[in-house]
């Protein structure tokens, strides 16, 4: 299929060039635009046909449109947009010449009755409009949609569409998860340009060794974006592009999350009357968090548009700053199943119960400046947009472990600053034959962990010694009630410190031409080719430092404190938890009273402190981790690029047939370093690893209108996941029992997709579908740990062949497929043609379900023992076992009801998520599974008679629904977020 495909492809691009050169002249062409025949305003999107002929066009966001290569000759023209009355006119086209017609369409309403276009009704239309014209299968929050909702940021106006779900921060969305495909696995665009990779992520490779944990693991980071840091006032519009076309980049299994920027607009009040003075807005606002009662957040937008020289140069400015607590309160209880014989019908055993206040304030701050230039057949656009956070968070952690009967508090001090930078030039052009669209982008990313402060206090009896036995299978709360803190036995033990710096730069270019040729007869076609190219940097830096105050090789440390500061209390010789204990800071109604929370932890002292323990040397307290240190650096480059070719065939009015393929090239070139052991500790060494990927992904759509309100949509396409940089880097750390070895010899994943939708569109319908799409994805990456006497597979290891069983902890590429298979159901409508006060009603819902086969790697050692202690047989079983995709819920719905009336507006929404996999795991008692979820959300706005200004209200999570975790087997909590409700109260003022 791929090389007749292919061959097609070479073919038919022959084909076009040679009639576009031969039958251009014999041609002409019809421009126009088609705006709302009440308020002048663009309607994006809008359908532009020839009745009886294939050719048409769509209305750009200016609602201008251009049909060229028309042969000679007189056309009914019509233009329609759903939710208006569609108009019809005649033109006469002559040979080599240009036709303007403009339209201006009224909104469809009841006979003799007049109807007012409400924002909210704007808002679907376009979102409608711009789903159903486009070449792509994709999902649309409009600019109007994305002001009616009370979304803090852009990953929660997301969450509104069908098949998206979240993971969520604080109780703010940070990751958006498609069609059941974790973040890392969708890809972030800015306008079509690729958001910089910015998400931390812990690195997978974790030795069953405890004492090399630490030296192993640490945040590097993924592929994904962390959506929070993007305010949802600086955006456009959003789009959840699923089934992608060959013009566009293919690394995306899930699908494409597209941020429209906004542009000034050319119908402002200021322009209309001649006024220089730019139209002016401003958005002010405060915020009420229920869990911690604290209203000291705010929220201001500041914008400005002004379009000059006959509203051809348009500039528009717009900055932002916000504060926002992001608290929380968080559970987790660890289960084991240590008796198998009972296979799903045995009971786990509660390992562990941390219990934790979190509390978080995030810092937001960005500015966007637009600048556009349109004239005739040349259009100019330059985007900036700069957006950072600064994130605080104390996190006081009590921790009840059941055996050995440990109590543990701890904390966790964190200051994160995460900064965005994307620049865009676009050039649109028409010259002969072709018309030209050139890209050519920025972008920059950067996190900072300056030094985050984490330390611990051990006491040594929690109180269940007589216990153990029946908490082991009781509820948490069981537990958490037998544990009986006491401050007075408690010392300090770990004091660390970790400081992360990660950078991404990357320099992109887009090139497509695309041509049009004359009709003949029932068949008509576009021809569109190009290509892009992207260089990327990135790099890591990491410092920690870290280290035991509880035995005898940490007591310099404490000696060197208590010195300095000799009202210092300790215990045994040892620091304690006495001096932490008297910060000022409650916990409120932690969990409801559910659990308890004692003793309010101050990292205060510690911060004072630290420098003393920095100062002393200690033989295991606080020093220099220097393995952790060099192990966990990196730095590198990656070259995307890419080639494509697409037609897009037209018979008749009824079929449109897009074939296309796309080659996509991927070299990454990284250097980090090897730990090998030696008499005096551990060596390292830095390795530089270089691999290259390159693949022929074929496409098809095919649409079918076999009646006017009917639309049929198929595509098959062909997309890639590219692993996560952070375990690409040629990094390997060998102990005596284990080795960690990032394996840079991965492929990408692929995935063979399949999408059918059925939309029923109309003035009355609005828009119904149903989608069904189904994914087999092969190579897809995974953690595994092996046991192994011979590394033959990985040259760099040999050395270490026959010198014993070890464990060995990599990633691979799976062997067996995975696959993904779903049904998306959306109705969107306003009921225009009811009485009132029905006819204000703007209605909105849908429903996925999804479901997943996943083949997980499994390796266990099978070791035997003689009488007399002796091994006699030690041999690892490879065991893989079958469950869902990781982050997959099981059902998802959305529903919101607005109602607009003269300056009255109102949205009441519903979120819905049900059985999401969280962790996997061989033993059914070992999984994670999230109960249901219900989120209601309310906004409220009225237009005040003064200036412009709307008053508004709204109220997030209302019935301040957690977010719970279960076991399966038990139905016993496993993890556990609770935010509460939050309300924000402000007023929009325009100028």
């Amino acid at each position: 299929m791929l090389t007749k495909l292919k061959n097609a492809a070479i073919l038919l691009s022959c084909f076009q060039i040679f009639l576009t050169l031969s039958l251009s002249a014999q041609t002409g062409s019809l421009r126009g635009t088609i705006k709302d025949a009440t308020t002048n305003e663009a309607l994006p999107f809008a359908n532009i046909l020839l009745v009886g002929t294939p050719l048409g066009a769509v209305t750009n966001n200016e609602g201008a449109y251009e049909v060229r290569n028309v042969p000679a000759g007189k056309y009914t023209v019509r233009a329609s947009y759903i939710g208006y009355k569609q108009k019809e006119a005649t033109v006469e086209i002559g040979e080599g010449g240009t036709v303007e017609r403009n339209f201006a369409l009224s909104a469809e309403a009841v006979q003799g009755k007049e109807v007012v276009v409400t924002a909210q009704a704007e808002g679907q239309m376009k979102a409608i409009n711009e789903q159903i014209s486009s070449l792509a299968i994709k999902n649309v929050v409009s600019a109007d949609r994305i002001k009616e909702l009370p979304d803090a940021n852009a990953a929660e106006s997301i969450a509104r569409l069908p098949g998206v779900s979240l993971i969520r921060t604080g109780g703010e969305g940070s990751g958006v998860v498609v069609r059941g495909l974790s973040p890392q696995y969708n890809q972030i665009t800015i306008d079509g340009v690729e958001l910089p990779s910015d998400l931390a992520s812990a690195n997978n490779i974790i030795s069953t060794d405890k004492t090399q944990q630490d030296q192993t693991v640490a945040n590097l980071g993924d592929r994904g974006a962390d959506l929070s840091v993007i305010s949802s006032s600086l955006l456009g519009g959003i789009q959840v592009i699923k089934a992608v076309t060959p013009d566009m980049d293919a690394t995306v299994l899930g699908g494409v999350v597209n941020l429209d920027m906004p542009k000034a607009s050319k119908s402002t009040v200021s322009e209309e009357s001649g006024s220089p003075i730019p139209s002016v807005s401003l958005t002010s606002q405060g915020e009420y968090n229920q869990l911690k009662s604290r209203s000291d957040n705010y929220k201001f937008v500041l914008g400005a548009q002004k379009r000059f020289f006959d509203q051809q140069f348009g500039v528009l400015v717009q900055v932002s700053t916000e504060k926002r607590n992001l608290s929380a309160n968080q559970l987790n209880a660890d289960y084991t199943l240590t008796n198998k014989d009972n296979g799903d019908l045995g009971i786990p055993d509660l390992n562990s119960l941390d219990l934790s206040d979190v509390f978080r304030t995030r810092k937001r701050n960005g500015a966007t400046v637009v600048l556009d230039y349109s004239h005739e057949n040349t259009s100019i656009g330059l985007l900036n947009l700069v957006s950072a956070s600064d994130t605080r968070a104390i996190q006081r952690t009590k921790s009840i472990i059941l055996t050995p009967n440990d109590l543990w508090y701890r904390v966790n001090d964190s200051h994160t600053k995460l900064t965005t930078l994307s620049n865009l030039l676009s050039i649109k052009q028409d010259i002969p034959i072709f018309h030209v669209d050139l890209k050519l982008a920025h972008s920059y990313s950067e996190t900072n962990d300056p030094e985050d402060l984490y330390f611990d206090f051990w006491q040594d009896d929690a109180g269940l010694a007589n216990k153990i036995g029946t908490l082991k299978q009781a509820p948490p709360q069981v537990l958490d009630a037998s544990a009986i803190p006491n401050d007075s036995l408690a010392d300090l033990d770990v004091i660390q410190t970790t400081g992360i710096s990660s950078h991404q730069r990357a320099y992109t270019g887009f090139l497509d031409l695309q041509t049009q040729l004359p009709a003949w007869g029932f068949f008509s076609s576009k021809f569109k080719f190009g290509g892009s190219y992207q260089y990327t940097t990135r790099s890591n830096d990491f410092a920690q430092s870290n280290g035991s105050q509880l035995y005898s090789g940490g007591g310099n440390v404490v000696a060197a404190m208590t010195k300095a500061y000799p009202w210092l209390i300790t215990h045994n010789g040892r620091l304690s938890f006495l001096n932490f204990v008297h910060d000022p800071y409650t916990y409120g109604n932690f969990f409801k009273g559910d659990y308890s929370m004692p003793y309010p932890m101050s990292s205060d002292l510690m911060w004072t402190l630290l420098p003393i323990a920095k100062a002393t040397s200690s033989l295991e307290g606080y020093q220099v981790n220097k393995i952790a240190n060099s192990l966990n650096n990196y730095s590198g480059n990656e070259v995307r690029d890419a080639a494509y070719a697409m037609l897009t065939l037209d018979l008749g009015e009824d079929v449109s047939i897009v074939p296309g393929i796309r080659y996509q090239n991927f070299t990454t070139n990284y250097t980090a370093a090897h730990g090998i052991p030696s008499p005096r500790g551990i060596v390292t060494t830095n390795a530089t690893a270089t691999q290259s990927h390159g693949y022929f992904l074929p496409d098809l759509h095919i649409q079918y209108n076999p009646l006017e309100w009917f639309h049929v949509h198929f595509a098959y396409t062909n997309t890639l996941n590219y692993p996560d940089f952070s375990i690409i880097t040629p990094r390997y750390y060998v102990s005596e029992g284990f080795i960690d070895y990032n394996n840079w010899r991965l492929k990408p994943a692929r995935s063979e997709n399949y999408d059918l939708v059925l939309a029923a569109v109309g003035n009355e319908v609005g828009l119904f579908s149903i989608t069904g799409f189904t994914k087999r994805i092969t190579d897809l990456v995974y953690y595994t740990k092996t046991y192994r006497t011979t590394y033959n597979d990985f040259p760099e290891l040999t050395q270490f062949n026959n010198q014993g069983l070890r464990e060995f902890n990599t990633y691979i590429n799976s062997s067996f497929p995975i696959t993904v298979r779903g049904i998306e159901t959306e109705w969107q409508t306003r009921f225009w043609y009811l009485p009132e006060p029905f006819s204000n009603i703007v209605f909105n819902t849908n429903y996925s379900h999804i479901f997943s086969k996943a083949t997980y790697p499994r390796d266990t050692l099978d070791v035997e023992y003689d009488d007399a202690g002796n091994l006699i047989k030690d041999t690892a079983i490879s065991a893989p076992y079958t469950n869902r995709l990781l982050n997959q819920p099981n059902d998802i719905v959305n529903f919101s009801i607005g109602y607009d009336y003269g300056g009255f507006s109102a949205r009441l929404s519903m979120e819905y998520i049900d059985n999401i996999f969280k962790r996997a795991a061989f033993w059914l008692q070992e999984r994670v599974n999230s109960a249901k979820y219900t989120r209601w959300d309310l906004s409220v706005k009225q237009k005040l008679p003064w200036f412009g200004i709307q008053l508004y209200f709204s109220l997030n999570n209302i019935s301040g629904e957690d977010e719970i975790d279960l076991n399966p087997r038990t139905g016993f909590v496993s993890d556990q977020q609770r935010y509460g409700m939050t309300g924000d109260l402000g007023l929009n003022v325009n100028f």
